[in-house]
């Protein structure tokens, strides 16, 4: 007989108990939503929220914080974003509609790595 755990199971991530939490539409506080997610339960509200869910959010008048729930309609999930680093000067002349060799390699450099990195982001 196996006692193997599937920790999988067992433990969640983080992401998936706060949506788990909030798929019944109703208002949940903040002191609710760390309780589930932990103290960094935004930054998890922030990955559903790039993986298209919508939600609403209200402060409450008697002073106790904010409530969040989520809406019953789901967005398009955003597009991962590729980060480059620019000097001001490459910056300012890519935007002008000039490409600098810097700023090419600058970009080229950040795409090759998002694509090796893309499925770990």
């Amino acid at each position: 007989m196996s006692t193997a755990v599937d920790y999988g199971r067992k433990y969640k991530p983080a992401r998936q108990r706060l949506y788990e939490l909030l798929v019944d539409g109703c208002w949940h506080s903040h002191k609710q939503l760390e309780l589930v997610a932990g103290n960094r339960y935004s930054a998890r509200l922030l990955e559903l929220k790039r993986l298209g869910c919508r939600f609403e959010s209200r402060f409450l008048e008697e002073g106790g914080g904010k409530v969040w729930r989520l809406l019953a309609e789901r967005g398009r999930p955003q597009g991962k974003r590729v980060k480059v680093f620019l000097d001001e000067a490459d910056a300012a002349e890519l935007v002008g509609g000039t490409v600098t060799l810097t700023a090419r390699s600058a970009v080229r450099t950040a795409l090759n790595s998002f694509r090796q990195h893309k499925e770990k982001l």
